[in-house]
Order: structure tokens, then sequence, then C-alpha cells
């Protein structure tokens, strides 16, 4: 089976595929339908190109035990763990909605009250992990989830490790994404709870304010700014922002982990104390604590201070040493190959024509935003140009669509535009004629709009303007057809081939794993979707290439004994699964008392039994 593709298929007879909702470097998430319980659920379903990299597949079991032994409201709830023709998955919750991360991009900087709200949904979910020795490492908006009710739920909890220790050390399965993770994760030092307060920290300094405490070019330059530099006050990113949460979200992002909250429960106490009481002033219990940045002197600390802040700047040297050496290598071929992140100065339009502004912005890689908005100006001539969005001389990505603000003359006009929006274009046209108004139109596509219909105007109704004004009609053509194409044969090719086939057919080499096979090692054996398949251009298709035909070595055989527990039902079900395969799937009854399994294996085999879902037994049986 290809997990990259399960639509449509049934799960141990139980769970329904019905569509696919998300897809990362380990795993893909696929919405489903639970026959037995009537619900929907996530199945997250390991790679097949990851399949047989053990320590892949050990952390992807690992994210299911760290998981399943979480119970609360914020926190995504796993439902059960299991293995079918190969496929290792994970069942869990459904949360319909949308990520964070999507929400703030929807939005923007958010109001500081539902920030606030947010932010201690997430903290609810990790002074919950951190009570059960478990720490997240990888907290971002991207890993949060946000149900239609509100409610948030904290998903992912891949490189999550189970401690009972207060501090493990952070090798590199322990690195979140860069823009969120602690300095001590960049630098590979130590980290306890009070890293995820960190990632807590960043994710609320960019609901307050829409933007995050570093951004660069690449992961390299936002990991040497985080040791070197101080965050901009979030206060003074977003003003409307109170002091008592600014306080908050400045002291959850410091540097050193005393200087942050030393809890969850005690940044949720100052969370909850800014809603409660915003408008007595500042409720931070530390009383040192000040969103000032004070250079702090040597001379002055104590000597384990010294020590310690002394090893501390010399493994920061040693480490950027090795970051520039990589990032000086790459920086060049990123460049080359992409020309890096640059961004376009935005030319003056004031005064202009919107045809004049049409052609400055053009020349400057930008387009004008065909929402036009008109205003009465007694300084401004009528038809020129009064304000723009974003303002001259600021720095934006190409093709940012410029919004700008237009003279509508000195006074009102006698003509007070009607609505034309959503109406067939003739008709529009024929009610702004009878209004002495005159007309121009442009074709724009639309999925919702139908053809021929007016999507907007401009000015838009109720503008009041003179006699003979013109007014733009912006009119649906339609949905865009997209272009098909047909998926080559690839099979008996090598992977190159199959990727120039693809290139010229207009699609993409999608996954890629490998199989033991009589085929010659090194061709494809099997694609997804199949040859003469119809596809959108720009698809990917997968493959699966031959590694050639494994020497096994010869199989050795030991006994497993399971034993029915007393307070067993009559009958039960056993599941046996070795080195991932299940080799004894059937019901016993519990007169048996025990039941004996055959396990055969050229080497160890890591072995899991299950009695009626519940795992019994997790061993490797050495041969």
């Amino acid at each position: 089976m290809n997990s990259d593709y399960l639509v449509g298929m049934v799960l141990e007879n139980r769970y329904e595929i019905v569509e696919m909702i998300g897809s990362g470097g380990m795993a893909t998430v696929y919405k489903a339908k639970c026959r037995v319980l009537n619900r929907y659920v996530a199945i997250k379903v390991l790679k097949d190109s990851l399949k047989y990299d053990s320590e892949v597949v050990k952390r992807f079991n690992a994210e299911s035990r760290a998981a399943a032994c979480l119970s609360h409201p914020n926190i995504v709830q796993v439902y059960d763990v299991s293995e079918q023709g190969g496929l290792d998955y994970i069942v869990m919750e459904y949360v319909d909605g949308i990520t964070l991360k999507d929400y703030i991009a929807k939005k923007g900087a958010l109001g500081w009250e539902e920030a606030c709200n947010f932010a201690i949904q997430i903290g609810r979910a990790l002074e919950c992990a951190h009570k059960n020795h478990i720490i997240h490492r990888d907290i971002k908006p991207h890993n949060v989830l946000l149900a239609r009710d509100g409610m948030l739920k904290v998903a992912d909890f891949g490189i999550a490790q189970a401690t009972t220790s207060e501090t493990i050390v952070a090798g590199s399965s322990n690195l979140g994404s860069v823009h969120y993770i602690s300095p001590e994760q960049g630098r590979g030092g130590f980290t306890n709870e009070k890293s995820d307060i960190y990632s807590l920290g960043v994710v609320l300094y960019e609901m307050l304010t829409g933007t995050l405490p570093f951004d660069g070019g690449n992961a390299v330059s936002i990991a040497i700014m985080k040791l070197e530099k101080d965050p901009i006050d979030c206060k003074i990113v977003n003003p409307d922002i109170p002091d008592n949460v600014a306080q908050i979200t400045m002291k959850a992002i410091s540097k050193e982990q005393y200087a942050r909250y030393q809890s969850a429960s005690d940044m949720i106490k100052d969370l909850e104390g800014a809603l409660k009481n915003s408008s007595q002033g500042v409720y931070l219990k530390d009383e040192k604590f000040n969103t000032k940045r004070i250079e702090r002197s040597d001379r002055y600390m104590p000597k384990e201070r010294k020590n310690r802040r002394r090893k501390t700047k010399n493994s920061i040297l040693a480490f950027i040493i090795a970051i520039l050496a990589v990032f000086l290598i790459g920086f060049g071929t990123y460049s080359f190959m992409s020309g890096g992140r640059q961004e376009y100065q935005v030319p003056d339009l004031a005064g202009m024509t919107v045809e004049e502004a049409e052609a400055a912005l053009s020349e400057a890689n930008l387009k004008l935003d065909k929402t036009i908005e008109f205003e009465t100006s007694e300084e401004v001539e009528e038809g020129k140009i009064i304000s723009q969005k974003p303002g001259a001389n600021q720095y934006v990505k190409k093709s940012r669509k410029i919004k700008i603000t237009v003279s509508s003359g000195l006074e009102e006009g006698e003509i007070t535009i009607p609505l034309v929006e959503g109406i067939p274009e003739d008709e529009a046209e024929s009610r702004l004629l009878g209004y002495h108004l005159n007309v121009t139109k442009q074709e724009k596509e639309d999925e919702t709009v139908p053809q021929g219909y007016v999507i907007s105007q401009s000015p838009k109704s109720n503008t009041k303007v003179s006699k003979g004004y013109t007014v733009t009609l912006y009119i649906s053509s339609g949905k865009a057809e997209e272009e098909q194409a047909i998926v080559p044969k690839l099979t008996g090719y090598t992977k190159a081939q199959a990727e120039e086939l693809l290139k010229k057919s207009g699609l993409s080499l999608g996954s890629v794993s490998e199989e033991a096979n009589s085929a010659q090692a090194g061709t494809v054996i099997a694609q997804n979707p199949s040859a003469k398949t119809g596809v959108l251009k720009g698809s990917s298709v997968s493959i699966t290439v031959s590694k050639g035909q494994e020497q096994t070595a010869p199989l050795k055989r030991k006994t497993l004994t399971i034993t029915i527990p007393d307070s067993s039902p009559d009958t039960v079900h056993i599941k046996v699964v070795a080195n991932g395969k299940t080799i004894h799937d059937k019901d016993h009854a519990k007169s048996e008392g025990t039941v004996d399994i055959e396990v055969q294996a050229s080497k160890d085999a890591s072995v899991q039994a299950y009695i009626d879902g519940k795992l019994v037994v997790d061993k490797t049986i050495t041969f």
C-alpha cells in the first residue's frame, strides 16, 4: 500500500479513509470515518520512504506513546496505534478547524485579549505535558489546531521525549522549527520545560504583533540572531499592547532559562491576571523583571555565573564558526538558485493617475490592487491618487498588490453610483448609463461568480460623483480551466529517466521508496498514479525503485507464550506483530489459558502483542 494515497481504503475493516488533510516530511494525515463509533477521526500514516528507517519508526511510535498518556481538552487525543499491510499509523481525534498559523496569517495581529486567551490554552496543554514529564520541543502555531468553537488543541508530539530528570541534552532530533525554538535548543544545550515556555512566548509575540521576534532569509541567520541579539520589545512593534501583557511576553522569551517563567502554571497565572485586571497595571510577581534591556557587566557577577557565562560564550562561538562555514557555502548556492528573498521598494504614487501608477508599479515588479477607493479632496485633483498602502519607499515582496485611494474631486457630485455587483454585465452597464455615467469593463477569473456577471465595481456604490464619471466594472470570466496531463509509464526506467519523463509531461517527481525486487536495482517497479492516468499539470508522481534481490539469511524460530489474564471475557482477540508485520490475528477462548505463537526471523525481532487491542507484550526477541 502507498501511504501517500489511501483515499477510499478501509483500514482494519473499520476506518474508511475520506480525504487527505495534510502531509509533512514524516507522515501523511487523513480524515477517516470510524464505522464502529460512527465518528470522524484523523489518521497519521508514516511515509513509505521512511518505514525502513528503524530510528524514524522508533520516533514515530514514541510520538504515539507520548501523546497517548496525555488526556486534556487542549491536547489532540490519541485513540489507537496500529499497523496493516506495512503501514504504521496512529488514530487520533479529528479537529474540524484550521491551524493557528493559518488563523494568524488570515487576521494579522490578533486582539491582545484573544491572544492571551489562546496562550492560556496552549499553556494548559504544556502544564499537563510537563506534569507527565513530557517536553514538546516543537511548539509553534503550525502544531496548534483551532476548532470552530474557539478551542485550541496542541498536536504533534513528534519530537517530544519523556524524561524523569530535570533536563535533557538536546541532540539533532530535539530541534524544532528555528523561528520558535529556544536559544539552548539552537546551540545544542540543555532543554527542559522552560524551553517550551520560550516557544510559547514566541507564539504569543507573533499573535500580538503579526510578526516574529527574529526573522531572516534562512535558518542559519535566524539561529545566529537568537544567540547575538535581543528581540525588539513587542510593545514597540504594537503600541496597543498593554504594558503587563508585553512584559509577560518578553519575560517568556528571555535568552536565559533562569530569567523566564519557571513553569507554565506561573505564566498562565499572569496571563489570567492580565485579562481579569487589565486596567489596573502590571501583575508580574517577579519584581526584578523589566522589559528594558540592561547590559550586564561580568565585573559584578558571582564567580559561578562568570564561569557559566564564559563556557556559554565559548560554546556559542564554536557554534557560530561552524554555522558560518555552512552558511557561506550555502548562501552562494541559494542566491544563485533562487535569488534569495528579494524585496522591492514601493514607489511614491501620490498625485499620479491610475494609469501612471500601474506603469510605475509594473516597473518596480509590483501590482496595483484593482479595488480602488475614492474620496473627496480639496487638495488633490479629481482622478489623482491621494494615498497608498503600503506607503512609499517601504520594501515588499515581488508582485505585492498596492492599494490606492483616488480623489473624486473637490466636492461630492450630484449622482450617487448604484450597486451593480452580482448582476449580468449588460444589465449593470445599462443601469449605469441610465445614471449618465460612463462604463469601462475588465475581465477577471473568479470561481464563485458566474461568467458574465459583475464581481465588483470601482468606485463602490453610494459614492457621489459628477455626470459623465467613468465607473469600472470587473466582470467574471468564470473558473480558469486547469490544464491536464497524462502520467507517462515509468516502470523499467531509472529514477533519473523517470524524473526527466515527468518533467516533459509537466509533472514532478514525488516520494521515492525502495523495495527488494527481482528487477534490476535502481529501476522503477511501481508508480502512483499509474501510467495513462489524467492528472492536473504540476502534480507529483510517487515511485518505488528496486534495490535488487535481497540475500536473506536462513530463518530462525522461537516461541512466544502469551498468558490470557483471568479477568478477560470468555473470548479474546490476540494480535501479534513482529518487525512491523502481523504474524497472528485470531480469536481465542479464555479457557486456553496460554497461547504459543511461533516467531520467525533471521536476526533480532521487535515483537508487540495485543489482547483486545491492549498492548500486553513489547519486547525484542534475540535469535
